[in-house]
């Protein structure tokens, strides 16, 4: 009988995980489920997983991936003519990745015990603000920022409170929420960013 190839293996690990993480807390699955969801043994997800959370992580990878590609996409320039539009265009996009991915609620807007998963969402947040950031620099001429911090990862941040506060209330994010998410998100960018921002020629 012919061996399946790693790749393939690792690939049937992830899609059952995938499956598993889309339909329920990531706290109530094991790696027997994930091993079972793929009629691979036990054993073998251990060989390259070595608990449930490794194999999140990995996961998240692609999320990340996911959230980066929606950031290129997120505004449309000719509905740019305000900085705030840039504020609501970007977070309705990601509103809608997470109403429609249920892997990403379970696992970024659902209640699970997993530190190293939270630690790579705030890492990653880093890396979108820069995105973010490079985005509104496109449009208009921004003034001294903090350099301690960037505002624009803290937004993303707060926005995502928002909808994990509402996903575990009601489970779904609803639009009164979504509304006050962008809300409070232009408040808080507002205290750095004046009312009226030069356009880039």
């Amino acid at each position: 009988m012919r061996k399946e190839p790693t790749e393939h293996r690792l690939q049937r690990i992830r899609e059952a995980a995938v499956q598993l993480a889309s339909q329920r807390s990531v706290n109530m699955i094991s790696i027997y489920d994930v091993a079972r969801e793929a009629a691979i043994a036990a054993s073998t997800v251990y060989h390259h997983y070595p608990n449930i959370e490794a194999l999140i992580c990995e996961l998240m990878n692609d999320v990340f991936r996911d959230f980066s590609e929606i950031l290129q996409h997120a505004v449309d320039d000719s509905q740019v003519k305000h900085w705030t539009d840039i504020n609501r265009m970007i977070e309705k996009s990601f509103v809608n990745y997470y109403r429609n991915t249920p892997l990403v609620q379970h696992i970024l807007l659902g209640q699970h015990t997993y530190s190293s998963i939270r630690h790579a969402d705030a890492q990653n947040d880093l890396l979108l603000g820069k995105q973010v950031e490079d985005i509104y620099q496109r449009y208009f001429i921004l003034p001294a920022l903090p350099q301690d911090v960037n505002i624009f990862s803290i937004a993303l941040q707060v926005a995502d409170k928002v909808y994990s506060m509402n996903y575990r209330e009601g489970g779904e994010i609803a639009p009164e929420m979504a509304r006050e998410a962008i809300i409070i998100t232009e408040a808080y960018l507002g205290s750095y960013l004046p009312k009226n921002l030069a356009r880039v020629i």
